[in-house]
């Protein structure tokens, strides 16, 4: 089969979500990220830098792909109008570049993996794609993940942060719930750094199916359990760390549930919020009994750690495990 690809680049700074939603509603039934550079940069946290071993990138690239002989003008005209409409809400497109070429199967395939490689989040933590093969340092901890049918493997900011985070304060939590799991790589983690009763959710039946089939892919995690769900509505239990990986708009309507699903001295990490928004989810946690104890800042997304106020006084001060 023959394919259109249509590929949008814009600065590094650009939110790429923006990007794949208006590809999504032209008609692209999915997107992927491409990263275009290979230097480094750094992790700016509440409380200091933390090294980032990733690119730091002056332009990435949001594809997706058309059956060619679906394929209209139509579709070009209409990304061109609603990227132009993105200036209406303070978005500036002045260094967004649309592209068009072809390609069939075989190039497809082929190509995307090309792009993948092991991504180091920390010196003891390696992603892994499952096609590569790699020889673990001593110590090393490794997730292996499909990269072509996940939602998050490390290389956006949200994940990575994430990450960063959890492995920040994990310490000898033994429960965790996951929202909007995505690919499931952050419950991956949590196991793979001790964390033994672990439940998943996420709204999106692809990317539980996505979820599932990268649990499979590490011998240690095939027992954690992935459910449809939003957010955790219906969901009783208690657990001692939160993570949620979402769109700011969707942690507001969540921040509410939080306090009756966390165990004493549980953390809290929230994240998908761009930095404009930092604030508004932070007076909301305030608003619940909770603070800010670190804020991890990476390509204008924020990632914050919270705990309840009353269990950082009890503690008095020694607020990280």
């Amino acid at each position: 089969m023959k394919w259109t690809k249509i590929s949008v680049e814009i600065p590094n700074d650009f939110d790429e979500e923006i990007i794949s939603d208006v590809l999504m509603k032209v008609g692209a039934t999915g997107t992927e990220i491409i990263d275009n550079d290979d230097s480094s940069e750094h992790l700016q946290g509440k409380y200091g830098e933390i090294y980032d071993p990733r690119p730091q990138l002056p332009f990435v690239t949001v594809n997706a792909y058309f059956e060619k002989n679906k394929f209209e003008q139509k579709i070009i005209d209409d990304l061109t109008e609603e990227i132009n409409n993105l200036t209406n809400f303070g978005f500036d497109v002045t260094d967004v570049a649309v592209k068009q070429s072809e390609m069939d199967d075989a190039d497809w395939e082929n190509n995307w993996k090309q792009y993948y490689h092991p991504i180091h989040i920390s010196r003891y933590l390696t992603v892994v794609p499952q096609w590569v093969k790699y020889q673990p340092q001593p110590n090393e901890t490794i997730i292996t993940m499909d990269p072509g049918k996940s939602f998050g493997t490390g290389t956006h900011p949200t994940t990575f942060t994430c990450m960063q985070a959890l492995e920040l304060i994990l310490g000898d939590a033994r429960s965790m719930y996951d929202v909007g799991t995505g690919s499931g790589i952050l419950s991956i983690q949590a196991r793979k750094l001790g964390v033994k009763d672990i439940t998943a959710f996420d709204l999106d039946p692809e990317a539980v199916d996505a979820a599932k089939m990268n649990l499979k892919l590490n011998d240690d995690c095939q027992d954690i359990e992935v459910y449809e769900n939003s957010l955790l509505d219906g969901v009783t239990g208690k657990v001692d760390v939160i993570v949620a990986n979402i769109l700011a708009d969707i942690v507001l309507k969540f921040v509410p549930d939080i306090e009756s699903h966390l165990n004493s001295n549980g953390f809290v990490i929230l994240s998908g919020i761009i930095n404009e928004k930092e604030q508004q989810i932070t007076d909301a946690m305030v608003q619940e009994g909770f603070e800010v104890i670190e804020v991890f800042h990476l390509k204008g997304w924020s990632t914050l750690i919270c705990k309840r106020k009353s269990d950082i006084e009890a503690q008095n001060g020694a607020i990280l495990r």
